[in-house]
């Protein structure tokens, strides 16, 4: 694993498009800037289940009796609000009537500028739903649910409550760790708009990228494996396929980089405001 550190030179990712030799960039990345699907931001105003449910852990108490049932009934709640019927929901884009994001689940909605296809997208968050549930003992697919949203099964929700609460504990103990192991870092790709300003997807990491904000960390390293720059649109490779118009990525960039969900979202959204 080839990692540039970042972190005491320039911190920006375009910087690692020049590094020729490595294949991920380590940064320090401020926490407000970070992005988690499908499109929440991290911060102190986070919608993202991930956030809210590692922040009234922190607030009801990591060691108390009956936490982990409280966790239930927020999970519970967002899985039950959170329900799109297929990609496009997850996107949030009107497409034309005869896009292949219609008939397809939300975890095939493949961001425009990454070069997967929409069947190797898909089918990469298949294998991760079996690998991300074996790690807790638990022999699951991605019929019994996607972590980012509903429908999911009772078992799947106790695996959501049991993976936020270890990473709670684990980082309030012993600090926001990290090493240069394949899995040693939060993954993330680097979105760059007109101005040269940056924000962080996640897409790998998100339990103990949320944790750590729950617990008041301003920022945290990530690895950066991927750089997309707004004006370069016309490159992307599902621009170039007609996956996306122009416009609709653009307005896909635009949303995740202010850190908006998308409408499938809002129902939820009114209902943190009263957590």
């Amino acid at each position: 694993m080839s990692i540039i550190d970042l972190r005491k030179t320039t911190n920006h990712p375009i910087s690692f498009l020049y590094s020729e030799i490595f294949n991920n960039a380590l940064l320090d990345s401020r926490i407000a800037y970070g992005r988690s699907q499908p499109g929440f931001s991290l911060d102190k105003n986070s919608n993202s289940i991930f956030v809210i449910a590692a922040k009234k852990a922190v607030e009801f108490g990591l060691q108390k009796k009956g936490i982990e049932e409280y966790l239930k009934s927020i999970y519970s709640k967002y899985y039950e609000l959170v329900v799109p019927h297929n990609a496009a929901d997850w996107l949030g884009l009107d497409f034309s009537k005869n896009s292949v994001f219609y008939s397809e689940p939300p975890w095939s909605a493949v961001f425009p500028w990454r070069a997967r296809s929409v069947e190797s997208y898909k089918n990469a968050y298949v294998k991760a739903a079996i690998k991300e549930n074996e790690v807790l003992g638990k022999n699951l697919t991605i019929k019994d649910g996607w972590l980012f949203c509903g429908p999911v099964s009772a078992e799947k929700l106790e695996i959501e409550v049991e993976r936020i609460l270890y990473v709670l504990r684990s980082i309030q103990k012993n600090g926001y760790q990290r090493d240069s192991s394949s899995d040693g870092d939060a993954k993330a790709t680097a979105l760059v708009n007109t101005d040269g300003d940056w924000r962080w997807l996640l897409t790998a990491g998100n339990h103990r990228a949320s944790a750590a904000a729950a617990l008041g960390y301003d920022s945290i390293p990530i690895r950066v494996n991927l750089v997309i720059i707004r004006d370069q649109v016309k490159f992307w490779p599902h621009v170039v396929n007609n996956n996306f118009s122009i416009e609709e990525a653009l307005t896909f960039f635009d949303r995740v980089f202010s850190g908006n969900g998308p409408e499938i979202t809002k129902n939820w959204e009114k209902f943190v405001q009263g957590l």
